[in-house]
């Protein structure tokens, strides 16, 4: 038998989620998009990962082609 759960992740991940759209929501359209990115910019992880490839399209881009 298995044991009951006290703690689930996905429902948890569903209310953060359910909790930030609507935040951004109240936002209207201007403001929500620009809530959205600060929040992905000041994550630890996503953060670190989104400077990384826009620092790795800037390098593409600025290299000359041969």
């Amino acid at each position: 038998m298995k044991a009951e759960k006290k703690f689930d992740c996905v429902e948890m991940k569903a209310q953060i989620q359910e909790r930030l759209l609507g935040e951004i929501a109240e936002l209207g359209e201007t403001g929500g998009p620009k809530a959205a990115n600060e929040l992905v910019f000041r994550d630890p992880i996503l953060g670190d990962f989104l400077r990384m490839k826009m620092l790795q399209q800037t390098a593409t881009e600025h290299t000359p082609s041969a």
